[in-house]
């Protein structure tokens, strides 16, 4: 397959958990058409926003952040795909190849990102995922799918024992709300590109897949 961006480029409008508005921004700092030599913008935006990881420091002081983490991690030549409903995902896993690295489940609710049910309602997914996913692929190192976080509005005290399982419990990364759309095949090989901040409990990304 062609290179593939697998994560969404920034907006204003980029959805955030929980609705909240407001909290992303780019603010002219310079501009040529008002005179300046050069065109620069100040770049706001939460951690939890848009494409992005959780490290387990997201809900443990005492767990790792993005600086824990070399750079060969980053690189996944074992990939496994799943497109199916969140249900359906205890028996579908059964068709995949025990050794992969990352796993990336398309549920076809990106397809709502511009609505505000994405947020307010997404299917939830179940903290028995953690040890399920660990038990059936022993070497996973990230989770990534295509709903805005690990944790439902619809049920979030089910969305925090889930972060804590897969995050905690199972050292399971979390990768939230990536854009799987033109997805139809598993790719070759991913790479994530985490932004590099310092002891971060959870950075923005940049993911690519081939």
């Amino acid at each position: 397959m062609q290179p593939v961006f697998l994560s969404y480029f920034y907006e204003e409008s980029t959805p955030v958990y929980g609705g909240k508005t407001d909290t992303i921004s780019f603010i002219p700092n310079s501009s040529i058409s008002k005179g300046d030599t050069a065109n620069s913008v100040t770049i706001n935006l939460p951690n939890h926003s848009g494409t992005h990881l959780d490290f387990p420091r997201h809900f443990s002081d005492d767990g790792k952040t993005c600086s824990d983490y070399p750079p060969a991690f980053w690189i996944f030549e074992k990939v496994g795909f799943l497109a199916c409903n969140i249900e359906e995902v205890p028996t579908k896993i059964a068709e995949l190849q025990t050794d992969i690295e990352l796993l990336i489940l398309k549920t076809g609710f990106g397809s709502k990102r511009n609505e505000e049910v994405y947020w307010s309602s997404q299917p939830v997914i179940p903290a028995s995922f953690g040890p399920l996913l660990r038990a059936a692929f022993p070497q996973l190192r990230v989770f990534g799918f295509d709903l805005i976080s690990l944790t439902s509005k619809l049920d979030r005290a089910e969305g925090k024992k889930a972060h804590l399982t897969f995050l905690i419990e199972n050292d399971i990364l979390v990768l939230e709300d990536m854009n799987l759309q033109d997805l139809t095949i598993s790719p070759s090989k991913v790479i994530i590109c985490p932004i590099l901040i310092k002891d971060a409990d959870g950075t923005p990304c940049t993911v690519i897949a081939f």
